[in-house]
Parts: structure tokens; C-alpha cells; sequence
């Protein structure tokens, strides 16, 4: 006999939820101006899948999952809302910004959870990448996002889990932006809040995040008492995070670090995409293309947000061989070379130097001291937030928290086995844990500690 593969009807939100999935893509007309009023607010929703606990379990077994059978099914939903941008020079202030997210709610919800926002890790930047399209009911679709979703609502748990701004509505994007991750985590709060009846509400809340999201909910931590927020933020808890110095995308297109298309198109994409999107998110639109060649903008836009692929290395390949077939030589010599890709006699003097060099420094904001408590989890597999990456954000979290009135804290645990993309869920049931424990509903959990004795691979400048 078939498995059963869907739940009975799910439970009433709170507004009205028809509208169709490609709906969701596309924004009501005649909205009213936005402002901090505004945040959060939902203006699409659409019913998604639904899968039962045996299903759930099938999904997550399937994808790596290691841990103790879960409990719930669960349902979720397709919804659109409104945000802020971060501050931009084109725009003069901080702007509008939306986008999807997926809201899933579990069949047998855990008695006091707080709601989680999942931070999801980098998919590229072309609309059709975006998270939301995902069908976490798609048995043949073996991803991390559903990984690293799927145990963490089958625990019990109500997730959001945003799309983060520009991959719809012809916005910019707004990659490892920090400061723009923030808002999309921080208003996903508020559009749960929407969405959710009576009898799902929430008073406490946990960021989850893994790879660009790790990024994104330590972000949120920093922002969340100048934003704000609905609810109360207990926790944070992020998977391998980039938190190594963004200098790193300014290091990548430089000669010195003798990358190739070939072999290193993965890296080299993440250089692109962040400077892309910065471009056009902070200096208006097309001035994303500013820093590669006049000749290669329109295939670099094709590679980055037109094309077919999500990691379009054959494209990318199209470029050329190295980023110096590709990039302007000025930016590359400049930002690439003498401010990041230099570890001594640094020259970070020429105005696009000086202009990236603040980014950067942005793009890492310090913790909040007074703020939510915090878990991060590191690999000893991982050869993108390798140990001595993840040594170069354990110095930096450790000067943010250095004044003894602090009262952050932070977890450090270590998986010696797992790689960038497993550590999430060979380690959800931990999380799932801490997360209880952050919520008051559960006992603390252990871990392996962070080995000793490290020292930060700086790549090559910290900012």
C-alpha cells in the first residue's frame, strides 16, 4: 500500500489565503506607500503541499537526516510581503523592498515553540533560483534547504523562511548584504504574525541560518533591537557561517589568487554575485556591471540573473579563463589586488577602494552585546568555512563580546566529519534541541567543542 502522502485540510490563518502560486510573484497594484508601518505586511498568499509525519521522516532519511524519528507532519503556504531595503545612494534613503517566503506549519506543534526564521544558503540570484519555488513534498528534489527545513518543522516547530529581497518584483538583490538580509529575516517575523490564527501565535522567536544565511540571522542579531521586530528573539543559531572578512570577493578576482574558470567557478560566482548585487542594490541599477569589462556586461548578467542555471559555470567559462578576461583592470588592481588580495603594503587609498573597503566593513557588523544568545556550528570537512575561516569569526565575535557588561553569549560545536553542505542536518536534532532549551520547553543539549589551538587563515586581509 502507497504511503499516504498529504495531511487532512490544515488549520484557518488568520486572513484570506487563494490566491494562485504564480501570484505570489507578482505584486498587488495600488498598495500604499510603504513605510516602517508597512513591514511585514502580506499582500499574497497561496496554499502549498501539505506531507504527513511517515512522509515527512521518508523526505528527511532521504536527504541525510541521521537523527530520531520526528513527529509531525506538516503544511505550508506560499506569501508575499513587504520590507525595507537597506539605505541606498540612488534611492537617497532606505526603499521598498518584498519578497516570497514559504510559511510551514506542523501538524503537531511543539506546546510554548517560539517561531523559527530559516536563513537559506546561497542559490544564486536568478529569480527561478528562489528558495520558494522549492517543493519540500518533492521526493526527487534531494537539497539542502529542504535538509536543513524539514527536521526542523516535523520537530514541531513553525518556520519561515523568507526568499531574502530581489529575486522577484524587478527589485535589486541584495547579496550577503548585511544590513539587507537583516530586514527580510527581521520583517519575516512580522509577516508570520500576519498569517498565523489565534492558537499559532507566538511571543518568542529563534533565527536559524545556514552558509549566506548564517550570514543573514547573525546579521539580524546585530539589527534586531534597532529595527525591531515581532516577538522576542531567544536564540541564533547559524550553520557554518560566512563570517570571514567580505574582502575575500574582492581577493577572489584578483591574479594573485590564481583562480580559473574551470576550476574555480563556484568561488568565483560568489565574487560576482556579491558585487553585482551590491551594485545595484547601493549604487542604482546597472551600476552592477560597473566593475567588469564594457565588452562582457552583457554576458556577466546573462551568467549572474538571466540565464538558465542557478551556478552557471558554463557561462561563466564563456568570460573567459581568468576574472582578468572579464572585470576591469582598474577595479581589479585596485579593490582586488591592492586592498585585498595584499597582505602587506595594503593601499586601500583609491576611491573604489575606499568605497568597497566600508562595505566590507558593513557587511560584518558586530554583535549586539546585550542581545540574543548564540550557537554556530562549524565542520571539520568543510572546504568553504574552513577551520581557519571559522577561527577568523570566532577572533572577531570574541572582540564584540570582549566588554565584560556583555551579556551575549555564544556556543561553539563542532562536527569533525561532516562537510559545508551536511552539517545541518547531520546536527539538526541538536538544534532542534537548543532551540527548545532557548524556549524554556527543554533541556540543554551537548556537543563536541571547537578544537583548540587555532589560528585565522585570514584570506588574506581581516577586515
Amino acid at each position: 500500500m502507497a504511503m499516504p502522502t498529504s495531511l487532512g485540510a490544515p488549520p484557518s490563518l488568520a486572513m484570506a489565503c487563494s490566491d494562485l502560486p504564480a501570484d505570489v510573484y507578482t505584486l498587488p497594484t495600488s498598495l500604499p506607500a510603504m513605510d516602517a508601518s508597512h513591514r511585514g505586511d502580506v499582500v499574497r498568499c497561496s496554499p502549498s503541499e501539505s506531507l504527513t509525519a511517515d512522509w515527512a521522516n521518508t523526505q528527511a532519511t532521504a536527504m541525510g537526516y541521521p537523527g530520531p524519528s520526528l513527529p509531525s507532519g506538516f503544511w505550508t503556504w506560499r506569501i508575499a510581503y513587504r520590507s525595507l531595503r537597506a539605505s541606498d545612494a540612488a534611492a537617497g534613503s532606505a526603499s521598498e523592498g518584498d519578497m516570497a517566503a514559504v510559511l510551514a506549519v506542523p501538524e503537531k506543534p511543539l506546546p510554548g515553540a517560539p517561531l523559527v526564521v530559516y536563513g537559506h544558503p546561497t542559490v544564486g540570484l536568478a529569480p527561478s533560483c528562489a528558495t520558494s519555488y522549492t517543493n519540500l513534498a518533492d521526493a526527487s528534489n534531494l537539497n539542502d534547504y529542504s535538509a536543513s527545513v524539514i527536521p526542523l518543522v516535523a520537530y514541531g516547530y513553525t518556520v519561515i523562511i523568507p526568499d531574502y529581497e530581489g529575486f522577484a518584483y524587478g527589485q535589486p538583490p541584495g547579496y550577503f548584504h548585511a544590513e539587507d538580509e537583516a530586514y527580510g529575516i527581521l520583517d519575516a517575523t512580522r509577516a508570520a504574525r500576519a498569517v498565523l490564527p489565534a492558537d499559532r501565535q507566538f511571543d518568542k522567536v529563534v533565527f536559524v541560518g545556514h552558509s549566506q544565511g548564517g550570514h543573514a540571522v547573525i546579521a539580524a542579531q546585530h539589527y534586531a533591537s534597532s529595527y525591531g521586530m515581532s516577538g522576542n528573539l531567544v536564540g541564533v543559531a547559524a550553520y557554518a557561517p560566512w563570517w570571514t572578512s567580505m574582502a575575500a570577493f574582492g581577493a577572489i578576482t584578483s591574479p594573485l589568487a590564481m583562480f580559473n574558470t574551470n576550476a574555480d567557478s563556484t568561488a568565483i560566482l560568489f565574487a560576482m554575485w556579491y558585487f553585482y548585487a551590491e551594485g545595484e542594490l547601493l549604487d542604482g541599477p546597472g551600476m552592477g556591471l560597473s566593475m567588469f569589462q564594457p565588452s562582457k556586461r552583457d554576458l556577466v548578467r546573462t551568467t549572474l540573473v538571466a540565464g538558465q542555471s542557478c551556478y552557471d559555470a558554463t557561462d561563466l567559462q564563456m568570460l573567459g579563463t581568468t576574472t582578468s578576461d572579464f572585470f576591469d583592470q582598474s577595479f581589479i588592481d585596485n579593490v582586488g589586488s591592492n586592498c585585498a588580495a595584499t597582505p602587506f603594503n595594503v593601499d586601500c587609498s583609491s576611491p573604489d577602494a575606499t568605497k568597497w573597503l566600508a562595505r566590507w566593513k558593513a557587511d560584518r557588523p558586530p554583535l549586539d552585546p546585550m542581545g540574543a544568545p548564540l550557537l554556530v556550528w562549524y565542520s571539520g570537512g568543510d572546504q568553504d568555512v574552513t577551520v581557519g575561516f571559522a577561527q577568523c569569526a570566532r577572533d572577531r565575535f570574541a572582540s564584540d563580546l570582549a566588554d565584560p557588561s556583555a551579556t551575549a553569549t555564544i556556543t561553539y560545536c563542532f562536527d569533525p566529519s561532516s562537510g559545508h553542505t551536511s552539517v545541518p542536518k547531520m546536527n539538526a536534532d541538536h538544534v532542534n534541541h537548543w532551540i527548545a532549551a532557548r524556549a524554556g520547553i527543554g533541556s540543554e543539549p551537548s556537543c563536541a567543542p571547537f578544537p583548540t589551538g587555532q589560528t585565522c587563515a585570514t584570506p588574506p586581509n581581516d577586515y
